[in-house]
């Protein structure tokens, strides 16, 4: 007996070790199937977040167009100025967005002080009120946040049409501009052909969706009675999971479903096939840890392996969060013990904190003095006060302050919430910067677009109004000249429009050449042109400035006109008390007085309320 236990023993021993052995090959190669399966799932994620980002890009254009013209139109109310005036600045706008936009799109339009406001020159029915459309109403109830509204159904161009609105100050006035999502519904399609997915979508709470790479969905419910049950299972799990990833039975098999909140209301999704996406993985991974369990002296290769595909997927992990990660600096700060834990050692770098415990040991002078241009320091500061943060982030998640670095680049440091005390104080916050250099440019090229004239590139009339209002707000008063080309009408009948449009750009740059910087020249349209001369209080300056004006005028030669000279019928006006004097008052002044220079043949100069002065 005791014999048989010892010959049984090495035997044990083997059956055992074997046992052991493919145990653990067994459990390596369901660790590496785990992390090869979520890295193919990280990679497709990685597409549905660029088809999300893709959309958010989309959307971008009409959200920014609508926050820029109700910042305009939010500065014309401020000043006063008609509703006239302010349906020619969305006629304008919808011009340049028209031209910049490549989309479908319907122009800025809104509801101004109780009247309806359209860019496009739409003419509505008669029965048309604006304040129950759903852009006005959806508008009021953000209370001033910009809205994306619940996309329709256009019948007539058979495409699914987005509002964009936005409530201004005064509570009542919205601006809206409609954009065509014939743009998303093609980023589905390409997104489901190039990548051979089951589908990708959008759809809102509601159970509506509103782009889908199979076209024939786009706009239907999915909880209505008529709808596929599968579409109906699959949007209820969308909107009922907290995961950005999960999966669910679908109609041939489990699929693998991405989704993403776009805004309060919209989910993208996209749905894979899991068969399609690990089926490979799994069978080789099966086969492989069966040879491998016969090769057992190749045992210490698969560890290997093990740790080679390991370690790659940390690196790929790292790679893809780099990518993902749009801040330049990252730091945790800990306000009670005054530490600080550096995601991203930049500032570690440039002295701001200690290399060694990693505590705060410059003063917010100190740290402005080390990032931020001469210009944006007093700001920076302020925002960088430890001490009156506390109070400004209260009942706030986070904070931001825009500012140029050393450099010269617009960043923007965002204060982050991380912690708080029983009394609401923030503990621990990250300090976190990025670089937004590239929007502020966009922002400025879409401002000098707007205000500025097509044809003589000055600045128009809404561009040279804004100028002018903000140097009278500033408390500068000047003169304002309004100048008409004398017989214009005969140089487009006679010479044809192409003259007469270098006719008015030969005015437009004469004109800007004449004035100062400060000066402000625009063109109000036509052959009609404004200058403001800042600081010019007096009638005697005025003709000086004049004087100058008419002999350059009269040293212009235009080729290919004999018997016609450029000269100009001006009035003039004196800005006086630019507290109590708006510019439509003195513009109407130097209008009268201008009129009164064209019963004068050649260039005449009228000043309101006085005697007319002839260069």
């Amino acid at each position: 007996m005791v014999k048989q236990a010892k010959d049984k023993g090495p035997i044990i021993a083997f059956a055992t070790g074997i046992i052991l052995v493919t145990t653990v090959i067994i459990a390596v190669f369901y660790s590496l199937y785990n992390v090869s399966r979520q890295n193919m799932i990280n990679l497709w994620n990685n597409n549905a977040i660029q088809m999300f980002r893709d959309v958010e890009f989309y959307l971008d254009t009409p959200r920014d167009a609508v926050i820029f013209a109700s910042e305009q139109v939010e500065h014309m109310i401020d000043n006063r100025q008609s509703n006239e005036e302010i349906q020619a600045f969305l006629q304008e706008e919808s011009e340049v967005f028209t031209s910049v936009v490549d989309s479908n799109n319907r122009g800025v339009y809104g509801y101004i002080r109780g009247e309806y406001l359209d860019g496009a020159d739409w003419d509505p029915p008669a029965d048309f009120s604006p304040s129950k459309r759903p852009w006005y109403t959806e508008a009021k109830a953000a209370g001033g946040e910009i809205t994306f509204v619940k996309p329709y159904h256009n019948l007539q161009q058979n495409n699914m049409v987005l509002s964009v609105s936005k409530l201004l100050d005064d509570g009542q006035s919205v601006i809206s501009m409609d954009i065509s999502l014939d743009g998303i519904q093609e980023l589905q399609a390409s997104q489901q052909e190039a990548n051979k997915v089951d589908a990708t979508m959008i759809v809102d709470k509601s159970g509506m969706i509103v782009s889908h790479s199979n076209e024939t969905k786009v706009g239907k419910n999915v909880f209505l009675n008529a709808a596929d049950e599968y579409d109906k299972r699959l949007i209820s799990s969308v909107l009922n999971h907290e995961e950005e990833v999960f999966t669910i039975n679908g109609r041939n098999g489990r699929e693998i479903v991405f989704c993403r909140q776009l805004n309060k209301s919209w989910y993208s999704v996209l749905v894979l096939s899991e068969k399609e996406v690990l089926g490979n993985i799994k069978y080789i991974f099966v086969i492989s840890a069966v040879v491998l369990a016969l090769l057992l002296i190749v045992f210490t290769v698969i560890i290997s392996v093990y740790l080679r595909k390991h370690r790659e997927a940390g690196e790929l992990h790292g790679e893809i969060g780099a990518i993902a990660d749009v801040y330049s600096t990252m730091e945790i700060m800990d306000l009670k013990k005054g530490s600080v834990k550096s995601i991203r050692n930049k500032l570690i770098k440039e002295g701001v904190f200690a290399e060694g415990n990693n505590k705060i040991v410059a003063t917010k002078e100190e740290i402005a003095e080390l990032i931020a241009a001469e210009v944006s320091k007093p700001l920076l500061e302020q925002f960088m006060d430890l001490e009156t943060l506390p109070e400004r982030i209260r009942g706030l998640n986070n904070i931001s302050h825009e500012f140029l670095d050393r450099e010269g680049k617009w960043v923007r440091m965002h204060f982050i919430v991380v912690s708080r005390d029983s009394n609401d104080n923030p503990e621990k916050i990250i300090l976190a910067i990025e670089s937004i250099d590239e929007d502020r440019k966009r922002q400025e090229m879409f401002k000098r677009m707007s205000e500025t004239d097509k044809l003589t590139n000055i600045l128009n009339r809404s561009g040279g109004e804004s100028r002018i209002y903000e140097l009278m707000h500033d408390g500068i008063c000047g003169m304002v000249f309004l100048f008409d080309a004398d017989h214009f009408k005969y140089v487009n009948d006679t010479y044809g429009h192409d003259m007469g449009d270098k006719v008015i750009i030969t005015l437009a740059h004469t004109l800007r050449d004449n004035f100062r910087d400060s000066d402000v020249v625009f063109r109000m349209g036509g052959d009609e042109f404004v200058a403001y001369a800042a600081g010019a209080n007096s009638n005697e300056l005025g003709k000086i400035v004049m004087d100058r004006l008419f002999a350059n005028l009269d040293k212009v030669s235009i080729e290919g006109m004999t018997d016609w000279k450029l000269q100009v019928s001006a009035g003039a006006a004196i800005c006086s008390d630019p507290e109590h004097e708006s510019f439509s008052d003195i513009l109407q002044r130097a209008d009268k007085a201008m009129y009164e220079s064209k019963q004068h043949e050649g260039n005449y100069i009228t000043f309101a309320d006085s005697s007319s002065l002839r260069a």
